[in-house]
């Protein structure tokens, strides 16, 4: 990544605050007197509910910045023979998502092409920021790692919607309560919640990799180490039990919908008030070293 991507940024601009870098699933730019914040993720690895799943992961992205996403574009691509119910759908994932946050739909491209097996969706998101920025490059040492809800979320998800039939020893209802953990990616309100509380250094998002891999992003970016307690880290016995049936590491499993929060050790308490005031689960999982 630092050789082959990193090296290879096009003109160097005195407006970019914030540029890209191993951890860091955003990027902020100046624009008159405005700061705006901007991240790109595809959706490849579910047919189902990509929309949403596109409108969310890319929202976490940008709120774990402090900042507020706006605008929203994606290029969908569909294969050969692909109905209009089919992109309809899609569509209206995406429009159902956009609305729940009060984001707008600005653009974007679709188009039919060959060699897909199924729907791929790139999308693309701007948010607007008026506070500080919330960098992973931010944690101190000595931080505590807070974490909300369980790990492994979208992808207990993307398995129990996807390949349900390699489930056949997981009780139904078992299957179809994990199947619903889809209305759970986002992050948003979380994380708008609580990065403006003083003692809020970072926030991150794990998504690829899972919650480790979300710690590993944490500690590369800031260039600390993380102690992680995993015995503290919950799982929701859906992802516990799916995870054993096909023998998976559930704190690798793709986890958007979980909020990681690096903290002083004096404004914990008040972080995990103001999350559980939400009806968010919060949990204590490491320290920054």
């Amino acid at each position: 990544m630092l050789r082959a991507v990193y090296s290879h940024g096009g003109k160097r601009n005195p407006r970019l605050v914030l540029g890209p870098g191993i951890g860091r699933d955003t990027s902020v730019v100046r624009l008159g007197k405005k700061l705006v914040v901007l991240t790109a993720d595809p959706v490849t690895g579910t047919t189902k509910h990509i929309g949403e799943h596109s409108v969310h992961i890319n929202a976490n992205d940008i709120a774990a910045t402090g900042a507020r996403p706006v605008w929203y574009v994606c290029t969908l691509l569909l294969p050969l023979g692909t109905s209009e119910k089919t992109l309809a759908r899609i569509m209206s994932g995406i429009d159902q998502a956009s609305r729940s946050l009060g984001i707008t739909v600005a653009g974007g491209h679709t188009e039919v092409t060959r060699g897909l097996d199924r729907p791929l969706i790139a999308g693309f998101m701007i948010g607007e920021i008026g506070g500080r920025i919330l960098s992973s490059a931010n944690m101190r040492i000595g931080d505590r790692i807070l974490m909300t809800k369980t790990a492994g979320i979208e992808g207990t998800a993307i398995i129990a919607s996807e390949y349900s039939g390699r489930l056949k020893r997981i009780r139904r209802r078992t299957v179809r309560k994990a199947q619903s953990f889809a209305r759970n990616i986002s992050i948003v309100e979380e994380a708008m919640g609580i990065s403006k509380t003083v003692g809020v250094h970072a926030l991150h998002d794990p998504t690829e990799g899972g919650v480790l891999n979300g710690l590993w992003e944490l500690a590369e970016a800031s260039g600390l180490g993380i102690e992680v307690w995993a015995d503290r880290i919950p799982l929701a016995t859906e992802t516990s039990k799916i995870c054993s049936e096909l023998g998976l590491d559930p704190l690798k499993l793709m986890s958007s919908g979980c909020l990681l929060a690096a903290v002083a050790p004096n404004s914990v308490g008040r972080v995990m008030k103001a999350l559980r005031n939400r009806e968010v689960r919060v949990s204590e999982v490491g320290r920054v070293t």
